[in-house]
């Protein structure tokens, strides 16, 4: 499928598509058998229209339109709502991905309404996601925080740390980019200041949109040069290496398939070159 995004033009809104209808309980999912898909046709949930529809995109030519839904709302039957990370992997990855995109959209227009210089109410701008203030002319769109992850590797081990909150399941060092910083700089400031050890040979992979709430997660190789483990407590309360025949075994308990951190870890356990 190809999904092609459009912007406000001033032209109406398609009164008939793909439905990506959220509130805090999660995205709208209509149910048959044991079928799981977003709805389509005139309104996200029968006898039921939007307030207010964005027009996100259109895929293979069918507009996907996305809405807010009343948080306190009734599910007819056939309808349930999943989280947008328990709904990884119940539908197709080209919805997932717009699903996604919808709700970072969807949350920017409900928080973005005035200017952040002067208190203006904010005015949408035609052909683009951002709106502008009439008075200052202060301009804002809708966030990405870009975040570096990095898979630190010493031969036939990785280090893996955990957070309180996170039961047996470990992960990858990651941390948001600060100002003035390039992400090969954020990727050894973040092992550094998490784990202690330091790193050489940071190698970028690939990136992934996370809609949680607006993140890029851009995914890095790092290999292990010297240092002892010594946490950060305030991030972490736990640290250590783990090898490939560990990490076969199911200890630790890894990252789901919808993150990055797995992706990084099954493409090492492949011993593919990165």
């Amino acid at each position: 499928m190809s999904f092609n995004r459009t912007y406000p033009n001033g032209t109406s809104t398609p009164k008939n598509g793909v439905w990506f209808a959220l509130n805090k309980q999660g995205v709208l999912i209509a149910r048959a058998d044991d079928q799981r898909a977003v709805p389509m046709g005139e309104t996200p949930l029968p006898q039921m229209q939007p307030d207010t529809v964005l027009h996100v995109g259109d895929l293979d030519g069918v507009p996907c339109l996305a809405c807010t839904l009343p948080d306190d709302l009734s599910l007819p039957d056939g309808y349930r709502q999943f989280t947008l990370r328990d709904l990884y992997g119940h539908i197709d990855e080209v919805h997932y991905a717009i699903a996604g995109y919808a709700s970072q959209l969807l949350l920017w227009q409900q928080q973005a309404n005035f200017c952040m210089a002067c208190g203006t109410p904010l005015r949408p701008i035609s052909n683009e996601w951002g709106k502008r203030c009439p008075s200052c002319g202060y301009t804002v769109y809708p966030p990405v925080s870009p975040c570096t992850i990095t898979l630190i590797h010493d031969g036939d081990r990785i280090l893996m740390t955990h957070k309180e909150g996170w039961g047996p399941r470990y992960g990858l060092v990651a941390g948001f980019v600060e100002p003035g910083e390039s992400l090969e700089e954020n990727v050894v400031r973040e092992i550094l200041e998490e784990t202690g050890v330091q790193v050489t040979d940071i190698r970028y992979w690939r990136s992934q949109p996370w809609p949680f709430p607006h993140q890029i997660m851009c995914g890095f190789y790092a290999r292990y040069v010297c240092g002892e483990i010594k946490i950060d407590a305030d991030e972490l309360d736990d640290a250590r290496w783990y090898s490939k025949s560990d990490i076969r075994n199911g200890t630790p308990v890894i990252p789901p398939p919808l993150s990055i951190a797995r992706q990084l870890i099954d493409h090492w356990m492949l011993d593919i070159s990165y």
